[in-house]
């Protein structure tokens, strides 16, 4: 960065004496370069720099037309703060250039007015991120970050494993051996937690590959836990207990595993959904079979329960992983509700994405509109009282905001501290140099490069300081300078900072700590209605009932990465992912009950039915209460029983196909009930001594999650 903005610099101030044009260089290099993060593949870099550029002639264009006044400034601040932090819902790689990019606005927002210097302005920055896209791709060219879909496909390979020495014991064909690799297949599903990679190796983008990525890793997690599951609920696996039928669907689970693992790392094709589908109806037949003959025992229709969620979330796997490696769309007829995105376009992708977060509740408006007005403000106050150099206070509170009040205060207290070292350093230079700019020639280059690695380096103190460093000496040579440039910079960052702090207190102040805890809350009481209204359909009760799970848990999956982002207090935490993986559980296997049996006729079994409503009733009074104890760290009074009264063998062989479907919803419920109980768990602090003991054994900080 600091060869691109020294030559785009140097040639056009010295060489070519156009000190606006300059400028605009400069700080172009140090936008996107500085302030910004552009991260993938050298192809992908280039092209968000090629796509910054575009972005960025606009916006050096609006703000050179609007600093004909404050207030036009002000308004066309508010706009565009909050237009270009929106755009985060883009994804990491977008959210990674969108500091730099509101830049281009601030600095020709400011006086003097002058729409005839704007070639002059457009030049600079095409120049400047020019150069740092050459530069980018052939001085020392950051290497691709890795593929997210090799971890995916990693955990794939070693899921399928335990899949497969699983499916052996359950047909008696092997004794034991699978607990290792049940060990490996957790940890591996473990793995693909967002809050385990580095934030430019996540798949959060709108587009098809990056949804599909998520979705695959989600049904890897799902996979796992239902056959440590079914695992579990069997009851026995020696003598005469011999279970072909589910031995061979977990067979086949381990083979679409298998090949998903292949086409992830391009050493195969697709997978293909044929042999799970083809062994997921044997297996529903010899359930219909054990059904009619009597066969089946309470925890063998459990097992049984469980086999059929391994081989769902083998489906939707499949699936995700075909769209992942870019195979043909299939035909939207045989796409689930919940995979929709696999034949949308990238316009409505997009739309999709951005419409979800058009509510107070998300996080990504919550930021923007907070920025917005920050920077409104501060622009407000800079144009209101005059102050030299105004830009400056933009850019404190564009660095220094956070998204919490407790984050921002600390954060100010250590930028201030390090803009006055760098001020006194500044001062000292500035009155010792004199006017000598060929002093602050010489010097820049090599203080840009240590001032701006000191932030990233040593935290935002060393960071402040190597930048006031920075922008003094670069002002030196535009314009004439003295030691009060730097008492400038330091009265600039002072201000900027407080304006932040103030918005950042009034605006959502406890940031995505409490939008975590109402979001959760949300989501579990929407849990509890869609418990409700899925038995409802499967007990044939009423029409179907919508309910606003799916958008919440989407919402809920942004809360908590913010969460994770922000400074964590001391003391025992809630494990919120634990919830979120509750939350997720229910919205997925609800959609698939829908779809499976989407236009549902009362059973039979009048009595039945009205026992699986009590039930669903129960289990949504159960999860209502966690809703309402999420934030106090209380707990579930006691765990719904889930029981039903047997059915009469021969009214079983009357209607095998009604008998399954209630057998599906009992299961479901059942689910719901145990992962109830993991809820309450989650909300429950660990005793100080255990988190005290776990904090020294990990060498960190005691709430460490």
């Amino acid at each position: 960065m600091t060869v691109a903005a020294c030559v785009a610099f140097y040639t056009c101030r010295y060489l070519v004496d156009d000190p606006t044009t300059a400028v605009y260089a400069l700080f172009a290099a140090v936008a996107l370069g500085g302030l910004s993060e552009v991260t993938g593949s050298p192809g992908e870099r280039t092209r968000i720099y090629a796509g910054s550029l575009v972005v960025a002639g606009v916006l050096v264009t609006l703000g050179t037309l609007l600093a004909v006044s404050t207030w036009t400034a002000v308004l066309g601040m508010l706009a565009v703060g909050f237009l270009v932090a929106y755009a985060g819902v883009g994804g990491p790689r977008v959210a990674g250039v969108l500091n730099g990019l509101q830049l281009f606005y601030v600095l020709p927002c400011f006086p003097p007015y002058a729409p005839d210097t704007l070639d002059q302005r457009l030049l600079g920055i095409g120049l400047g991120i020019t150069l740092l896209a050459v530069a980018d791709r052939v001085l020392w060219p950051a290497p691709a970050p890795a593929d997210p879909a090799v971890r995916v496909a990693d955990a794939a390979g070693r899921v399928a494993a335990y899949a497969r020495v699983l499916g052996r014991e359950l047909q008696n064909r092997g004794k034991g051996g699978s607990s290792a690799l049940r060990t490996a297949a957790a940890d591996a599903a473990d793995s693909l937690r967002l809050s385990t990679l580095p934030t430019a190796e996540r798949p959060l983008g709108p587009g098809v590959r990056d949804r599909c990525l998520i979705r695959a890793a989600a049904a890897i997690r799902v996979i796992s836990g239902r056959l440590d599951a079914l695992a579990g609920a069997w009851p026995s696996r020696g003598g005469h207990s011999t279970h072909p039928a589910t031995a061979h669907l977990v067979d086949a689970v381990g083979g679409a595993l298998t090949e998903a693992r292949e086409a992830l790392l391009g050493a195969g094709p697709p997978p293909s959904s044929d042999r799970l589908e083809a062994a997921l109806a044997a297996h529903r037949e010899r359930r219909r079979q054990q059904l009619l003959d009597g066969t089946a025992q309470p925890p063998a229709l459990r097992a049984g329960v469980s086999a059929v969620a391994v081989a769902e979330a083998a489906h939707s796997l499949v699936l995700t992983v075909r769209g992942a490696v870019g195979a043909p769309a299939p035909d939207p007829a045989d796409v689930p509700e919940d995979l929709w995105f696999l034949t949308a376009s990238t316009g409505r992708l997009w739309c999709r994405r951005l419409c979800m977060h058009l509510t107070p509740r998300s996080v990504y408006l919550q930021n923007a509109v907070r920025l917005a007005l920050g920077l409104a403000v501060a622009r407000t106050v800079a144009g209101v009282l005059d102050l030299a150099h105004g830009f400056w206070v933009l850019l404190a509170t564009l660095s220094l905001m956070r998204t919490s009040a407790v984050a921002g205060r600390s954060v100010l207290v250590r930028a201030v501290a390090g803009t006055a070292v760098g001020a006194l350093v500044t001062g000292a230079v500035l009155f010792l140099a004199g006017e000598d700019v060929v002093v602050y020639a010489w010097v820049l280059p090599a203080l840009m490069v240590v001032g701006l690695a000191a932030g990233p380096l040593f935290g935002v103190a060393a960071g402040q300081a190597g930048f006031t460093a920075v922008v003094a000496l670069l002002f030196a040579q535009v314009g004439p300078a003295n030691w009060r440039l730097a008492e400038v910079r330091l009265e600039d960052v002072l201000v900027g900072g407080l304006v932040g702090i103030l918005i950042g207190a009034a605006v959502w102040p406890r940031g995505g700590s409490a939008e975590l805890t109402r979001a959760a809350g949300e989501s579990l009481r929407a849990g509890a209605a869609e418990a409700v209204a899925v038995v409802d359909q499967l007990t044939g009760a009423g029409p179907t009932q919508r309910t606003p799970l799916g958008r919440l848990s989407a919402l809920l999956d942004h809360t908590y990465a913010q969460y994770r982002s922000e400074p964590t207090r001391p003391g025992p935490r809630v494990d919120w992912l634990a919830v979120l993986g509750v939350v997720h559980r229910i919205d997925n296997y609800s959609r698939t009950l829908r779809s499976r049996y989407p236009a549902a006729t009362p059973p039979p079994w009048p009595h039945l039915a009205a026992q699986l409503r009590t039930m669903a009733a129960d289990v949504a009074a159960g999860y209502r209460e966690v809703a309402a104890a999420v934030g106090v760290s209380r707990v579930p009074t006691a765990r719904p029983a889930v029981r039903v009264d047997p059915v009469p063998r021969d009214q079983l062989a009357a209607a095998p196909d009604d008998a399954l479907r209630m057998l599906d919803t009992w299961g479901w419920l059942l689910t719901m009930a145990d992962d109830l109980a993991g809820v309450g768990r989650a909300l429950t602090p660990p005793p100080a001594a255990a988190v005290k003991s776990g904090a020294r054994q990990n060498g960190t900080k005691t709430g460490r999650g």
